[in-house]
């Protein structure tokens, strides 16, 4: 079958495929007991089933693109102004609101994502310009987090990174393969070693200062590639601003390690591979590709292959769609090689440690579904809300996605727009992501960033086209100015709030994925006064922050406290405990901790939530009094086993879990 055939199939086939595979999902999710997730899917299946009705019957209409210039009459001065002001505001919010983000600065940020959203749409758009707000609303986002909390650690592996940063800093060179694998995949951590030493301030501070800004960048980077498939400054334009807004971009945007950091240079190495197709100048951009393929082999360790098959996914879609190829074969081959010949014959050990486990058979002698989901059926309409902004991509994206797989007759973009179908299962929430060994196992979940790009070009491209369509064959009654408008605002106000859960907003109950000054001063005590190899029970959380200690700012010999870390698995035992237990009280009675096991072998979520229900609540307190509590504060108390440390702070006989 000759491409043009095979691509008539495939654009037929799309839309009835996707609406066929929205009932297959919802059979699937009942038959497995997960009715959960079926009433999520409601706002994913429902948004997709009506883009594909859309899709099929603009395919009986001829729809020429043309740039939207829907408000001619509004001045770029004064959007930047209004920009300007919006902005000065939401930094006077968070200096005003130090620990916290009022409802109300989302609001700034929404109309600072409008005002640019309007530029891109008026006749005098200027592209450096709408760039460079773009890269400062990425920025005020992610510092809004990151320098507005004690402690933000978002995934936890924020972390082990600061220590594994703070220890090549300390001794000025990198970690030995003992302490980690990391050791093969050094960079990062020099990086922000190097970075803290220039500034002189802490490696946390380093870490959350200049990574923004260079994950920010990406946005500059995406529009030069976009306009060089697309040559429609409005398009790729509109494509960064909502990738700028996306709830996964925002939500790595303050959690910038080393896949993270791998994926930045993914986009610079998309950036130079199609730059030799554009610029005269081919030899540099060579060079500098050759460069960076060598920094994001040294960066992180599995990304690089996870961007491999990424690419053979793009090989794939040039081949279908055959408007040209852009991607040199010779050099994805050198790609494969480097870090196939680096793996074996240098970091071996990581494929021993890493690898090769993953690939054990018992792994996989069954499909296992990870837990979750069955109770959101007992939950408020309003706390789905959350999916409203994937909503919205989905049913913008699939239009887009449909228009370019009709018209892809000389037409590269068409080829970002079916690779965009075949990734489409990375990206939104599916089956797939309740199979343990697809999703816990190889990390198939980490693809939604790697993708992510890509998503936005289509909805970008869907926007583009249903503005065009509707201008000429829409109602009149139907005002698509109003509609796209709303549609872009619930979009972008959606991804901000939700992206970071840490504001209680919209029937959401923040998860605080940061500790406290309190707490902090909690976990100073154990370090000063609990001996080393101590047992030390605790959240998950806390578990994770004491797994690779801090370094102290003034020890270069590196005199680090060690402790034998443990997760609370059974809140009835604690007091049997025979070890230290620091507990997170406040965190608890806000929302729960999340409790596990420590047994690494076990195919079923280690974790879970224990809530702060009234039983959860008498039970710890009944158990925790048979302890010894040795300290305390707002936030946090900490207990001995046996006799207390000689210079106890208070008895505990009398205290209360709600009374601290």
């Amino acid at each position: 079958m000759d491409n043009s055939r095979l691509m008539k199939v495939i654009s037929f086939l799309f839309p009835l495929a996707i609406i066929f595979a929205v009932i297959l999902t919802f059979v699937w999710m009942f038959a497995t007991e997960k009715p959960g997730y079926a009433v999520r899917g409601l706002f994913t299946g429902i948004p997709a089933v009506l883009a594909c009705l859309f899709v099929l019957y603009i395919y009986k209409k001829d729809v020429s693109l043309h740039d939207i210039d829907s408000f001619p009459s509004i001045s770029i001065k004064s959007l930047t102004y209004m920009f300007s002001i919006f902005y000065i505001g939401s930094i006077v919010v968070l200096l005003l609101s130090h620990g916290g983000r009022p409802w109300y600065y989302f609001v700034f940020i929404l109309v600072m994502y409008l005002s640019v959203f309007l530029q891109i749409l008026s006749k005098e758009v200027k592209p450096s310009l709408v760039l460079l707000e773009s890269f400062l609303i990425m920025l005020n986002l992610t510092y809004s987090v990151t320098l507005n909390y004690d402690f933000y650690f978002g995934t936890t592996d924020i972390l082990p990174h600061i220590f594994l940063s703070e220890f090549t800093a300390a001794t000025g060179q990198t970690i030995s393969t003992a302490l980690s694998d990391y050791a093969f995949f050094p960079l990062y951590h020099i990086l922000i070693a190097e970075a803290a030493e220039i500034l002189n301030l802490s490696v946390k501070t380093s870490l959350f200062l200049i990574t923004a800004p260079i994950y920010a960048v990406t946005v500059v980077f995406l529009y030069y590639l976009f306009n060089y498939i697309t040559h429609n400054r409005q398009i790729s334009l509109l494509s960064c601003l909502l990738y700028s807004s996306s709830y996964i971009v925002l939500y790595y945007s303050a959690n910038v390690i080393t896949r993270t950091m791998a994926f930045v240079g993914f986009i610079l190495l998309l950036y130079l591979v199609y730059s030799v197709n554009f610029k005269e100048d081919k030899f540099s951009f060579k060079a500098l590709s050759v460069i960076v393929l060598i920094f994001m082999t040294l960066v992180h360790n599995v990304s690089i292959l996870q961007f491999v098959l990424l690419l053979v996914i793009l090989f794939t879609s040039e081949y279908i769609i055959g408007a040209g190829s852009y991607i040199s074969k010779p050099f994805f081959l050198l790609l494969n090689v480097s870090y196939t010949t680096y793996w074996f014959f240098a970091a071996y050990l990581f494929m021993q440690r890493g690898l090769t486990p993953r690939l054990q058979s018992h792994f996989w002698d069954s499909i296992v579904l990870t837990t979750g989901g069955a109770d959101i059926l007992a939950e408020s309409l309003t706390s789905l809300m959350g999916l409203l902004d994937k909503s919205v991509f989905l049913f913008f994206a699939l239009i887009g996605i449909g228009f370019l797989l009709k018209n892809y007759r000389k037409n590269y973009a068409s080829v970002f727009g079916l690779f965009a179908l075949f990734t489409l299962l990375f990206y939104i929430p599916n089956p797939l992501n309740t199979i343990w060994q697809f999703k816990v196992l190889f990390r198939v979940d980490r693809f939604m960033l790697f993708v992510s790009p890509f998503m936005a070009f289509a909805m970008g491209y869907g926007i583009y086209v249903f503005w065009n369509y509707m201008e000429k064959y829409g109602p009149k009654k139907f005002n698509t100015v109003v509609f796209i408008v709303l549609m872009f605002s619930t979009f972008v106000f959606i991804s901000s709030v939700f992206s970071i859960s840490d504001s209680n907003m919209l029937g959401e109950i923040s998860k605080h994925e940061y500790f406290t000054a309190n707490e902090l001063s909690g976990f100073e005590h154990v370090y000063k006064y609990i001996p080393e190899g101590s047992a030390v029970y605790s959240d998950y959380y806390t578990t994770r922050f004491f797994y690779l200690p801090s370094i102290p700012a003034n020890s270069s010999g590196m005199n680090l406290s060690i402790y034998d870390n443990y997760r609370i698995d059974n809140a009835s035992k604690v007091s049997n405990y025979r070890g230290y237990i620091v507990f997170r009280t406040q965190e608890f009675l806000r929302n729960g901790l999340y409790f596990g096991s420590d047994e690494s072998s076990t195919k079923e979520s280690d974790n879970y939530l224990y809530r702060n229900t009234p039983e959860n609540v008498i039970e710890l307190e009944t158990n925790l009094r048979k302890a010894n509590k040795i300290y305390s504060n707002p936030a946090e108390d900490i207990f001995a086993p046996g006799p207390a440390l000689s210079k106890p702070l208070k008895s505990s006989n009398n205290s209360t879990l709600t009374g601290i």
